[in-house]
């Protein structure tokens, strides 16, 4: 209850602080070239190590989904094309002490609009940081690597400054592995084929203005 406390505060803030600083007349944010807005919400990731499911909304053997916060901000460019930010904190239910961290930017493109609600694709480039379960016991690591990650977005206006948004996002870890692991009867397993976390993110997004 703590830690759900504690993202909820982050994402609250997140939303909170733009608006305050930035308030303005803005026309709506659906379509409009240069519009710029920004946000945060709460996450919830299959962390992909040691998980023997791939589903975003269980991890398997009973490993908890993992946990964050995170903050963006998106620019409107054109009338479908748009470029977005986006930092993710994954710091909490991590099995083992588990941490994923990324920082991501790329291109979006209106694929749906319908009076308020809009969906948009996505492909963001960055990098990656973690930490793995029970780091530093045998055959765990620490480091970054390269990230990218395809998703969507769900938004939802509700004013002309306030919308709903839910994501989902399918990273993309490729240089990610973890030592070598040997059998007790001396078969070598390697565990070099990258990482793929996914999962989904439910937050607000506030437009600020335009360029």
């Amino acid at each position: 209850m703590k830690g759900s406390s504690c993202l909820l505060a982050l994402a609250v803030l997140s939303l909170l602080f733009p608006g305050m600083l930035l308030a303005q007349s803005p026309e709506s944010a659906i379509g409009d070239n240069g519009a710029i807005s920004a946000g945060g919400a709460v996450s919830f990731f299959n962390p992909d190590v040691y998980c023997p499911s791939s589903s975003p909304f269980n991890c398997g053997k009973g490993i908890p989904l993992m946990k964050g916060a995170d903050g963006f901000f998106d620019v409107n460019l054109a009338e479908r094309w748009g470029a977005e930010g986006e930092a993710r904190w994954l710091r909490w239910d991590g099995h083992g002490g588990q941490t994923e961290d990324t920082y991501l930017l790329g291109g979006r493109y209106r694929i749906f609009v319908r009076r308020r609600f809009s969906i948009w694709g996505r492909f963001l480039l960055g990098g990656g940081w973690i930490t793995s379960e029970y780091y530093p016991a045998p055959d765990t690591v620490k480091g970054s690597y390269f990230v990218y990650a395809p998703g969507a977005t769900f938004n939802y206006r509700l004013t002309h400054h306030l919308s709903v948004r839910a994501d989902y996002e399918a990273q993309r870890w490729p240089a990610f592995a973890l030592p070598p692991t040997v059998s007790a009867n001396g078969t070598v397993t390697d565990h070099n084929n990258g990482l793929l976390p996914n999962g989904f993110s439910v937050g607000m997004s506030w437009l600020i203005g335009h360029r």
